[in-house]
């Protein structure tokens, strides 16, 4: 697949019953990236309500590892229906065992208050190929970024966060070509890269050369707060902390601008940080 389009439609669901869907998974990959699956709900869910509602949250937790070989069945529950608010619960599965599971609250169009956090202050990215940024996390082989069509810049940390020993980053995002004129479809491709990055803000205090050796790794549970459409044509800025870390997990929370400084989405994550008992062999 040459572009973000072609994955989208990739892994668009095919509707097999009216609240059954069917997904797939690009390959190669170990195993299911997380966020391929938060897309897919999404997008499964999005077809069973009206056109006037959008989502504006999705809040799910990771329950097995996926088969990128097998394809996935989703199972739409509609649990609420309402005139300005309804619900749906999506739950993934393969193999007869849920993988994934979802609430998504979908709403109409309303005015009202507004208010957003102001975007940070930072330096546009180098767009050539030298600027791209490689992942070298054992987990990222082969690389999602590139298997997914996604291209990222890392930002230098700012000095504000550097002197409060903050662990915190920033990157700017970009799709590889260009997606079709569908907000849902935005929606769902900025859902897919809010899995990138997040979860290693907690695991930043305690980098070690020999990470993929002494840590194991795994999303636990993930949310998406949706404030406004996005266009996922332009560059997209992801912030991303982790305040917290304990009881072998660790907690993120991030923030999406889109390329005009519009707040576009927050998001949180608890991930499994968990030391190998046992030396791995090389």
């Amino acid at each position: 697949m040459k572009d973000i389009q072609e994955i989208m439609d990739f892994i668009y669901p095919e509707q097999v019953g009216r609240y059954w869907f069917r997904g797939k998974s690009p390959t190669p990959q170990g195993r299911i990236f997380g966020g391929q699956v938060l897309a897919q709900c999404l997008l499964a869910a999005n077809q069973t309500v009206d056109d006037s509602l959008t989502a504006h949250s999705m809040h799910a937790y990771f329950l097995r590892a996926g088969d990128p070989n097998v394809p996935i069945e989703f199972e739409v529950d509609p649990i609420r229906n309402g005139r300005s608010f309804s619900t749906r619960r999506v739950v993934a599965r393969q193999h007869d065992q849920a993988i994934f599971n979802t609430s998504v609250s979908f709403q109409k169009h309303e005015e009202g208050f507004s208010h957003s956090e102001p975007m940070p202050e930072v330096s546009p990215p180098d767009l050539s190929e030298k600027g791209l940024e490689k992942s070298t996390r054992a987990v990222s082989k082969p690389n999602l970024i590139d298997l997914y069509k996604v291209r990222r810049w890392k930002i230098p940390q700012v000095e504000s966060d550097i002197r409060a020993n903050q662990p915190a980053h920033q990157h700017w995002f970009a799709m590889q070509g260009r997606l079709e004129d569908d907000p849902r479809i935005h929606q769902a491709a900025l859902a897919m890269i809010s899995d990138f990055t997040l979860m290693m803000s907690s695991v930043l205090p305690h980098w070690k050369d020999s990470f993929s050796k002494d840590f194991m790794g795994a999303s636990l549970d993930h949310a998406i707060w949706f404030h406004a459409p996005v266009d996922m044509n332009e560059l997209i800025l992801y912030r991303c902390e982790g305040p917290w870390a304990g009881n072998a997990r660790g907690f993120n929370r991030g923030t999406l601008w889109g390329a005009d400084g519009t707040l576009v989405a927050s998001t949180t994550q608890e991930g499994l940080m968990r030391i190998k008992t046992q030396p791995t062999s090389e």
